[in-house]
């Protein structure tokens, strides 16, 4: 039996469909060079107040840190880091704009990183366990401010580039974590919560996607090199839709 050319397009999408959505797995490795970063804007969706959130990502450390390691920024707001002999810390601005935490990460090893605000307690988690030194030196709301988003630096205050390769960046206006919690297994799926959501998974170019669904888009400065991404799989999707459109295309001249 002979298929029509419909079919075969058809058959042809699909294996596009799939092939992106299990192959897609980059991340970005960044130097300890203070001119590169991933980037975004400042906009109202970046701007976290009040006493609900969760700022996280994986990384993995390529070796000692030179300063402030910086994984999570938007200065004068929230920022994450391995600094002071790479040990994971954090500074929120609810009421203490400093550095607080504890809990050191293996180097050359990826690990899931996260911070949680309630609006009494801040507690770092290192691959879904509780980091020790949290911090009650925070109270008050979370304080927005005009400041850009990045990843893999602070343009700030001297030494503040990562060393290492950092992937799946989030930041919601939940806490998501308030026990010891299982990892996930496959990238975060975006939810009502969701801020930002960088997957890192473009693999080629200086444009990197959000898929929070609130534009909020960025790209790469300097010389961040893409690399292999962290150990989880894409996140489920439903391709049902996607073809769909695809076969209402093909079929459309028929």
């Amino acid at each position: 039996m002979r298929l029509s050319s419909a079919c075969m397009a058809l058959c042809a999408a699909i294996g596009v469909l799939f092939a992106g959505a299990a192959n897609a797995n980059s991340a970005l490795e960044f130097f300890a060079n203070a001119a590169d970063s991933a980037i975004a804007p400042d906009s109202d969706t970046l701007d976290m107040a009040g006493k609900a959130f969760t700022m996280e990502a994986w990384i993995k450390a390529t070796g000692p840190q030179l300063g402030d390691g910086i994984i999570i920024n938007k200065e004068d707001n929230y920022e994450m880091a391995l600094r002071a002999g790479d040990v994971l810390m954090f500074a929120l601005q609810a009421g203490a704009w400093d550095w607080f935490g504890g809990g050191k990460p293996t180097m050359n090893e990826w690990h899931h990183v996260a911070v949680t605000y309630d609006g009494t307690l801040t507690q770092g988690w290192i691959d879904g366990v509780a980091a020790p030194d949290p911090t009650e030196a925070n109270g008050a709301d979370l304080a927005p401010q005009d400041s850009p988003f990045q990843v893999g630096r602070r343009v700030c205050c001297g030494t503040t580039p990562f060393l290492g390769i950092i992937d799946e960046v989030r930041v919601s206006d939940v806490v998501r974590y308030t026990d010891d919690f299982d990892l996930q297994k496959r990238e975060f799926e975006t939810d009502a919560n969701t801020r930002v959501l960088w997957h890192f998974n473009e693999g080629s170019g200086i444009d990197i996607a959000d898929d929070s669904g609130n534009d909020n888009d960025g790209e790469l400065e300097g010389g961040p090199q893409w690399t292999e991404g962290a150990p989880i799989g894409a996140a489920d999707v439903d391709l049902r839709g996607k073809v769909a459109l695809r076969w209402g295309a093909i079929k459309a001249p028929y």
